[in-house]
């Protein structure tokens, strides 16, 4: 034996506890109706067994394998209707529309299986007739209890009504007051799915409701077939609002919108039939294929919804004006109850066998209800008045202030002004003035990376003249060896010839021979072409650093002005520290020189 449909825990216990964790599986309760007498007369055998309150044996004709399904609860035809309001749990249902849920009721099966005496009771057998309390439906039982528990509650409810049907995928209102007309179906994000100019009736007592309902029922379109002589035509909805606010303090809405709070719906599903066996023609034909067509899409969502790789994806629900309704209560945030009604009769058994596994998939569909948000509380009067007051000062300063100043206050309203006109050109401004910055650094870079080659020019002359200044010390150490070179060899002989006997003073600057060099004589001519040729060119290379007007490429010329004044260096301010060792080398040369010529020649 083949169970399907096994859902986890206890269902009937979940029904009675309510809502519990993030997701809810859809509670199905099975019923299979009492064999008619027609089935009686013909011999027909039941092909359906209960075994135990959760489970239904399905023994097919000509020895097929036995089927076995598991559902919430499973009454068979000896069960009565209080017996089916029990076992649903629809109490519990009404207990969470109370706190604000949303809970649907909803019954499916095929057409004769027993859906709309289920819900709503055996038809009246004539006007203002009632129906036998013992035979009232899970409807006019839920009326009654929910009625009683609102007498006995603390704070005030109020209740609303509406009934509409679908018929031929057209809405139609059965409690409008003129003749019933096509209604749209809207969405928006925060109610839905609804619709559109849909009459929602207010009651106070179980009588009035119990009106409404028949008032719904009779204008409900209703024919008779082969299988049912008062088949339901249409899909039929009829929803209770819960508020728990006085008409007084309800806030105002649009005209047409539904009252905030829980919902309870009962929705009584057409039942699917075969034109085959209905023996359908004409109109019946066109109804009996919408019906088919609603509850294929309804069938199909259900499908999507189980299939763990698809349902965080699109679910069709807007195929239909069915699937539209039920949206919530599928897929939504709702909590659902599904009635699945089934036929006993072994003529009926394919369409029983789609109806169980339709109900098999229905109760692994799950739901994720919301409890209800909290309204917005508005401030209390005595706070809204000390607002509007506060506001009234707030102002009056405002104007003291502009009279008492009211050339600061122009002044701020121009810059104000001039701000809002002038933002372009402002950033204009910012744009030119970051420019500018931007060279007057690179100038200042470029002049700093100058300072630095000149400062290294510097460094490197020092270095020569040190070394220059070494070499002269070691020419004018006495001691055995060749004699040290005459103390005129510091001045180039050209300056003894060329100019003869002119004094110096009258020469040029760069061939004025240096303080410390000795006056000409004629013997130093024979002594400077005694000298060697490498004496000569270091002598020379020497006078030339310490006289010429450009002794480097990079330093500046010697200023004109009395000999013995220091000449000034570019940059002298950067680097003093190079300005006196040049001062220092030039003192040692000529202390050098001078104790050179005071010493007595060798022998």
């Amino acid at each position: 034996m083949e169970e399907r449909g096994s859902p986890d825990g206890d269902p009937a216990r979940n029904l009675e506890q309510g809502p519990e964790g993030p997701e809810t599986p859809i509670q199905v309760v099975l019923r299979v109706r009492p064999m008619s007498a027609a089935e009686l007369r013909r011999g027909e055998q039941s092909v359906l067994h209960c075994s135990g309150t959760r489970t239904l044996q399905v023994s097919p004709p000509g020895g097929g394998p036995d089927v076995a399904f598991r559902f919430g609860a499973v009454l068979d035809g000896a069960s009565t209707q209080d017996d089916v309001f029990r076992a649903c749990g629809v109490r519990r249902l009404g207990e969470l529309a109370l706190r604000g849920f949303s809970c649907t009721v909803f019954t499916f099966g095929q057409t004769g299986s027993g859906k709309t005496y289920t819900l709503t009771g055996p038809p009246p057998q004539g006007e203002g007739v009632p129906v036998p309390p013992s035979l009232a439906g899970i409807m006019q039982r839920t009326f009654t209890w929910l009625l009683d528990r609102v007498q006995h509650l603390d704070v005030p409810v109020t209740l609303h009504a509406s009934y509409l049907e679908i018929y031929n995928e057209q809405i139609r209102d059965l409690l409008s007051l003129g003749a019933p007309r096509p209604l749209p179906v809207r969405w928006n994000k925060t109610r839905g799915f609804y619709v559109e100019q849909l009459r929602v009736v207010e009651f106070g007592s179980l009588g009035a409701l119990m009106e409404l309902l028949q008032m719904g029922l009779s204008r409900r379109r209703s024919s008779a077939h082969t299988l049912n002589q008062a088949s339901s035509r249409s899909h039929a909805l009829l929803t209770l609002y819960i508020s728990h606010q006085t008409p007084q303090q309800m806030p105002p809405v649009d005209a047409g919108e539904l009252p905030a709070g829980g919902k309870l719906c009962f929705v009584d599903l057409a039942g699917s039939e075969k034109v085959v066996a209905t023996g359908s023609r004409g109109e019946l034909m066109l109804e009996a294929n919408s019906i088919n067509r609603s509850l294929l899409a309804l069938g199909h969502c259900i499908s999507l919804l189980l299939d763990p790789q698809r349902k965080q994806s699109h679910i069709p629900f807007r195929d239909s004006k069915l699937t539209k309704l039920l949206a919530d209560s599928l897929g939504g945030h709702g909590v659902t109850l599904m009635v699945a009604c089934v036929s006993p009769s072994a003529q009926c058994l394919p369409e029983t066998l789609s109806t169980l596994r339709y109900a098999s998939r229905a109760q692994r569909v799950t739901t994720r209800p919301q409890a209800p948000r909290p309204p917005k509380v508005k401030p209390p009067q005595h706070l809204e008045t000390e607002l509007l007051q506060l506001q009234e000062e707030n102002l009056h300063l405002r104007s003291q202030l502009g009279q008492m100043d009211p050339k600061a206050s122009g002044l701020s309203g121009a810059r104000a002004a001039w701000a809002q006109r002038n933002l372009y050109g402002m950033l204009q401004e910012f744009m030119l003035e970051n420019e500018r910055l931007r060279k007057e650094k690179k100038q200042l870079q470029s002049s700093r990376d100058l300072a630095h080659g000149e400062q290294r020019i510097l460094a490197q002359q020092v270095r020569e003249l040190e070394r220059r200044l070494l070499s002269a010390c070691y020419l004018q150490q006495p001691g055995p060896g060749p004699a040290p070179p005459c103390p005129c060899v510091m001045v180039p002989p050209l300056l003894c010839h060329v100019f003869g006997s002119k004094a110096p003073g009258d020469w040029p600057l760069s061939a004025r021979p240096p303080p410390w060099a000795p006056p000409c004589c004629p013997s130093s001519a024979k002594c400077s072409r005694e000298r060697s040729r490498s004496e000569w060119t270091q002598t020379q290379v020497l006078a030339e650093m310490l006289t010429k007007e450009k002794v480097m490429p990079s330093a500046p010329p010697l200023p004109a002005g009395p000999l013995n004044a220091s000449p000034v260096l570019r940059g002298g301010a950067a680097v003093p520290n190079l300005a006196r060792r040049l001062e220092a080398l030039r003192d040692q040369i000529g202390t050098s020189l001078r104790r050179g010529r005071s010493q007595p020649p060798p022998r």
